[in-house]
């Protein structure tokens, strides 16, 4: 569970991803500890599309948000602190390691305490307002500023000022480095520009078996309905099938060659349907033809 703004984590190690579970945790680790969130952000797997999440998020009045299927970079905190957080399971000892759980506090406590590169602040620091006293300040008698002679309001005034500060900041900085990160990735991208009711065929993720020689692309041409920053909305073009939304990066725009003839049969018009296929090597005895 990661705070998107601050970056501040919680890892809890369970027996299972059941909806109850899920539900248990979000209530004892994270509603009753910092408070009840905005917006639960979160894949649509089936834990967190369950009536038991819909239900406690109704209860608490949170929105939902969901990324889109096989796009884990629409929930990219918390991918990217699944990496972190496997890297630093990594670094423990292999005796250790069998009883990761029980170090798991103080691997997730570590990077909260940390400077996180995107705010340029500790994800304890956004979240409190103050550093955390840790075991190396003992060690090397370093103590954090001595508060003692302030009033009470006093006090108060400091704190919301050093978060005020701290916010403006982080902000800033999450802004440049997201801006910075888009166009590292739009040099990248090349998709044609889609519009809305556009023909378009979408990535086949339902393949089996041999994967690296099955087709790049669905067969079946979608209609695009609606069109967002970064999804896709499509439904089949003959009107049987339900709609799906999809990331744009998992559809292809398709160019459908409209016949001359007005009296040209359905049969006709489908010949000249171009549609895009992984390149496939024939084998022997075989004989492959392209259009």
């Amino acid at each position: 569970m990661t705070d998107i703004f601050t970056k501040f984590t919680r890892a809890v190690p369970t027996k299972d991803q059941k909806a109850d579970t899920v539900a248990n945790v979000l209530l004892t680790e994270w509603f009753c500890v910092y408070g009840v969130p905005e917006r639960l952000h979160s894949d649509q797997g089936r834990n967190f599309e369950s009536d038991v999440i819909c239900q406690l998020c109704k209860l608490y009045q949170i929105s939902r948000s969901r990324t889109t299927p096989y796009h884990p970079e629409g929930n990219a905190q918390c991918e990217r602190f699944n990496r972190t957080l496997h890297n630093l399971l990594k670094s423990l000892s292999p005796d250790k390691k069998k009883h990761w759980p029980k170090y798991l506090p103080e691997l997730v406590f570590s990077y909260n305490v940390s400077q996180n590169s995107t705010t340029g602040y500790s994800p304890y620091y956004l979240l409190f307002g103050r550093s955390p006293k840790l075991p190396i300040d003992f060690l090397l008698g370093t103590n954090q500023t001595d508060e003692t002679d302030q009033s009470l309001d006093e006090w108060i005034i400091a704190h919301q000022n050093r978060l005020r500060y701290a916010y403006e900041k982080a902000g800033e900085q999450t802004k440049d480095r997201a801006e910075y990160r888009k166009n590292k990735h739009d040099e990248q991208r090349f998709n044609p520009e889609i519009c809305v009711s556009d023909k378009v065929y979408i990535r086949n993720r339902g393949v089996h078996g041999r994967n690296k020689i099955q087709d790049t692309w669905s067969s079946t041409v979608y209609r695009v309905v609606r069109l967002s920053e970064n999804t896709v909305s499509v439904e089949p073009n003959d009107g049987a099938g339900v709609s799906r939304t999809l990331n744009r990066r998992d559809v292809i725009k398709c160019n459908i060659q409209q016949s001359v003839d007005d009296n040209s049969s359905e049969s006709d018009s489908s010949d000249d349907m171009f549609i895009p296929r992984r390149t496939t090597r024939a084998t022997a005895g075989e004989t492959y033809k392209s259009k």
